[in-house]
């Protein structure tokens, strides 16, 4: 396999075992200790601690939370993947909302960096506009 493929399956193991299964475990196996996160609207940064933690918190919030990859490309140590997270709202409050029994879909757009097998880095840019329209709503 070529580097870019192995980059490639190592972010699609990240997505899977600690987005989806809750691994902290992986996390730090996978996401180096110097890893930083940074959304590219916000500017905030966040370590792999910090990733960790809000993991764990929006997990907490649906009792059905699941990240799909659609598209992945990669280019020598980057990693681009556009996924899509879904979830019901209903077990516990999120950013000082109530669970609302609403299902909610965001798309995502990361870029991951892979230096020896380990995520140094990560830019993404989520749209949670349908979070905050349903909201809204209600």
């Amino acid at each position: 396999m070529s580097v870019e493929e192995n980059n490639k399956a190592l972010v699609r193991r990240f997505n899977e075992k600690v987005y989806n299964r809750g691994n902290m475990d992986v996390a730090d196996e996978l996401l180096a200790p110097n890893f930083v996160s940074r959304d590219t609207l916000t500017g905030e940064e966040a370590s792999r601690e910090d990733l960790k933690r809000e993991i764990a918190e929006q997990a907490a919030t649906s009792s059905d939370l699941h990240f799909s990859i659609e598209e992945q490309i990669a280019e020598g140590d980057k990693v681009v993947t556009r996924s899509i997270g879904s979830g019901t709202h209903d077990l516990a409050e999120y950013e000082g909302l109530a669970p609302s029994g609403v299902r909610i879909t965001i798309e995502n757009i990361d870029i991951y960096r892979v230096v020896e097998g380990k995520i140094v880095d990560e830019r993404g840019v989520s749209d949670s506009s349908p979070w905050w329209r349903r909201r809204m709503e209600q």
